[in-house]
């Protein structure tokens, strides 16, 4: 991915600057705002949502008009961002993305119409500001849920319109240079997050713990309390309840106040909740939102207030998940690998921030090049002599690209990994990392020039990074297997821009 030649810590800057005003977007079209819309992309500037192709002032007019009268609410959940750039003033951003349209159909029934898209955007500083100057959205694959929406009692909290909604009393920001000070700050409130994450699905209650402040609230809707009671609330309730869990966190918009000791995020998640392990196993899947106020104290971020909003829920059937026996699966009970390396780390420094920065952009690469049928962006994630274990491959690097040619792109028409949180923990000596990534694998099989259906697995990404002349790449990975599930899938519009799997891609185009 080229870059301009300027300082390190702007452009870290640049990039988080235009991370945040993504956020803004998708938080601008859930709560029903159309000035956060607009105020992210530049007067005049192109967009092609499919349904709509033009100047984004004519879009803006189709929110209230047409989009938001159909839909009862959405969820726009974001995965990696790809940033690729241009020149110092021009970047390509390649957003992966779960949309969630939730309607009452003719018949009274409800449905979400749920698409697998990517936002293939070119952003341009203009004034010192960083917005949307062109934007195509480019659709992968997409099915329609029955929405099995399940009662919940009043005190679940679901998500509000903008003025109803605890982020309106959240001051917005321009889309301006993020600086060093923030930069670190966020990233610890992101490692904070995924922490908590990971103690959940791993069913490690002190690890959740260590994420809140001791005299931290907690509402999840069904307790409301403490940071003690909730942990003693969350064993039983989620870690005891449920075969497995994954907690995958999304798009997260965190400001930090100008004090630099206090911050509020708002962090998209989809949470899946397995219950069984027979033929009748089934799925619980939420769409949630953390509304999260973090503080540092003595040097220390963690949570001093949890909200939660629930935005739609269902329950899907996936079968004994037998398809994964002999796969490495993801374990509950304390020997899961990540939890051996436990640090709490708290980035201090720019560096360590870049460092972070790094992997991820080359877990991104990873993505983009299986999806798009890539080999050599693929193999520029990994260092030549990496081990690989997927399961279904264990061997060199070599041995896996042929893999992925032959036994993933042979088999399905389209692929989509959308990463979600990546926590990162750094060793001593500075040259090694390791990395566990959350991340959901869409397979889509076509038959007769349709898609058939759509082989959907949460797995996680257990990696170890080391730093060879200057650079981040692969050394180790091993795929840890949490559920599998099978979706019909239905047509795209044919008058949409499709995705490729070549560079016919408008994710390769200038």
């Amino acid at each position: 991915m080229a870059r301009p030649q300027d300082d390190p810590t702007a452009r870290l800057g640049d990039e988080q600057a235009i991370r945040d005003q993504l956020a803004r977007y998708w938080r601008g079209i859930d709560r029903r705002d159309p000035a956060l819309v607009r105020d992210t992309y530049h007067p005049g500037a192109w967009d092609d949502h499919g349904y709509f192709r033009g100047a984004v002032e004519g879009f803006l007019e189709t929110l209230p008009a047409a989009v938001w009268p159909s839909f009862e609410t959405t969820q726009h959940f974001a995965g990696q961002i790809g940033l690729d750039w241009l020149a110092p003033d021009v970047c390509r951003a390649e957003s992966y993305a779960e949309a969630h349209h939730v309607r009452t159909e003719p018949d009274g029934t409800k449905s979400d119409r749920v698409y697998g898209l990517r936002y293939v955007d070119r952003f341009e500083r203009r004034g010192g500001e960083w917005r949307i100057a062109h934007r195509v959205c480019t659709w992968d694959w997409a099915r329609i849920d029955a929405y099995a929406g399940i009662p919940l009692p009043t005190t679940y909290r679901r998500g509000a319109r903008l003025a109803d909604d605890p982020v309106a009393t959240h001051p917005r920001r321009d889309g301006r240079r993020v600086g060093e000070r923030d930069l670190i700050a966020k990233q610890a409130c992101l490692e904070v997050l995924a922490r908590y994450a990971r103690g959940v699905d791993r069913c490690d209650p002190e690890l959740v713990r260590s994420t809140y402040h001791p005299d931290a609230f907690d509402d999840h809707g069904g307790y409301q309390g403490d940071a003690g009671g909730f942990v003693a609330w969350v064993k039983p309730t989620v870690m005891d309840a449920f075969a497995c869990t994954m907690h995958k966190l999304g798009n997260c918009l965190v400001e930090i106040a100008d004090d630099g000791e206090h911050a509020f995020a708002e962090t998209y998640a989809i949470a899946h909740h397995v219950a069984g392990q027979d033929a009748g196993a089934t799925d619980l899947i939420m769409g949630v939102r953390y509304l999260d106020r973090l503080e540092r104290r003595r040097g220390a971020w963690r949570i001093a207030d949890r909200r939660m909003t629930f935005e739609w829920e269902r329950g899907l059937g996936v079968g004994a998940q037998a398809e994964l026996d002999g796969y490495r699966r993801g374990h509950r009970d304390g020997s899961d690998p990540v939890l051996g390396r436990v640090a709490v780390q708290v980035p201090t420094t720019i560096g360590e921030v870049a460092d972070r920065a790094a992997i991820r952009d080359a877990l991104v690469r990873y993505c983009r090049g299986v999806d798009r049928r890539d080999r050599e962006l693929v193999r520029s994630a990994y260092h030549p002599d990496a081990r690989d274990d997927h399961g279904a491959f264990v061997g060199d690097l070599e041995g896996f690209l042929d893999f992925v040619e032959g036994e993933v792109h042979g088999r399905f028409r389209m692929t989509m990994h959308k990463l979600g949180q990546v926590l990162i923990e750094l060793d001593p000596s500075g040259d090694v990392a390791y990395c566990e990534s959350y991340a959901i694998g869409h397979h889509v099989r076509s038959e007769g020039g349709r898609d058939v259906d759509d082989r959907v697995m949460g797995l996680r990404y257990d990696d170890r990074f080391e730093r060879r002349d200057g650079e981040w790449r692969i050394a180790d990975r091993v795929v840890r297997y949490e559920w599998l599930r099978v979706d019909a899938c239905d047509a795209l519009d044919g008058e949409w821009t499709l995705g490729t799997v070549d560079a016919q891609d408008s994710s390769w185009s200038g």
